[in-house]
């Protein structure tokens, strides 16, 4: 392919090719990366979607691989890993503090930067893996609060090239979603608004959301929740209540911790998480009527055009 060609000339030390992206994945699934990407800056970025733009390569963004469905075949194009993208920046003002981090920064980092000095607001994010970019897309959290309720400003790139903050009035955060998810433009960095607090209060508050996850899976691989609760309920409870639990698919399986998350016991495909994520919606339907929306997002159009969200 001419792009491939033009890449190992004026891009190389960027990429990588076939590069098997299950283990990029925390659910440990999917085939490799047609080409793999790795930017260190804000300029890296923008010369790989421009590139990307001139090509008429497709592209993937993936973060800390959480929450996130490869096809079994790969990714065509440019796969980009935006993990090296990680600087934070912060400005303290009497109890008013403003954080500026990039889009492949942990969540679990900014948190630990937080209890390290003092700061309010992100103890909702303890236990939710992956990075700041895909939690912004997916507007994450727990218990009533979310990343959006925090979001000041959001840097992104347009499809069209040009580098913008859109502010928090420009963008549409609700119950795990975010209107920037949907408009094709990559993520770069985020401005967030936290708040001076006494440390001991705010480790307290984290050890309440971290009790609140212990009913969740440890110590195997999954994705994280793969539906989204319908108003009013919770998909585990109805999940459970459908006889979801335990359910098998070659080397998946629906936890028995809990119905709403999807093991993988070691060689599962891509192929049996959907089966599983089929079977239980399914069974929900049939036993409560209520149709279960997916948390989990699907990567390549393979994946998209199979299961609907």
């Amino acid at each position: 392919m001419r792009w491939r060609s033009r890449l190992n000339r004026e891009l190389k030390p960027l990429f990588s090719f076939r590069t098997y992206l299950n283990d990029l994945t925390t659910l440990g699934v999917g085939g490799p990366a047609e080409c793999l990407a790795r930017p260190l800056t804000q300029r890296d970025m923008e010369i790989l979607l421009a590139f990307c733009r001139e090509e008429g390569t497709p592209f993937w963004l993936l973060g800390g691989g959480s929450n996130v469905l490869v096809p079994d075949e790969g990714l065509p194009g440019i796969t980009i890993l935006t993990s090296g993208l990680n600087g934070v920046f912060w400005e303290e003002t009497g109890d008013a503090v403003t954080v500026y981090s990039e889009s492949g920064t942990l969540l679990a980092s900014l948190l630990g930067l937080s209890l390290r000095r003092g700061w309010t607001g992100l103890e909702f994010a303890a236990g939710i893996p992956g990075t700041l970019g895909g939690a912004l897309a997916g507007n994450a959290g727990a218990e009533g609060l979310s990343l959006g309720d925090l979001v000041r400003s959001v840097k992104v790139i347009q499809d069209d090239g040009n580098v913008r903050d859109r502010s928090r009035g420009e963008i549409d955060f609700s119950y795990r979603f975010s209107s920037l998810g949907l408009e094709g433009v990559a993520i770069t960095g985020c401005r967030l608004v936290l708040k001076k607090s006494n440390p001991s209060e705010i480790a307290e508050k984290v050890r309440g959301f971290l009790s609140n996850r212990k009913g969740q899976p440890r110590g195997v691989k999954t994705a994280g929740c793969i539906f989204k609760n319908p108003e009013g309920s919770s998909a585990g409870k109805l999940l459970d209540e459908a006889g979801c639990k335990g359910l098998e698919c070659g080397n998946a399986v629906v936890s028995m911790k809990h119905a709403n998350f999807i093991e993988n016991r070691g060689s599962a495909s891509t192929k049996d998480i959907l089966s599983l994520i089929d079977r239980c919606r399914t069974r929900v339907v049939q036993n409560s009527g209520v149709y279960l929306a997916t948390e989990i997002r699907f990567l390549g159009n393979s994946l998209n055009a199979k299961i609907p969200n």
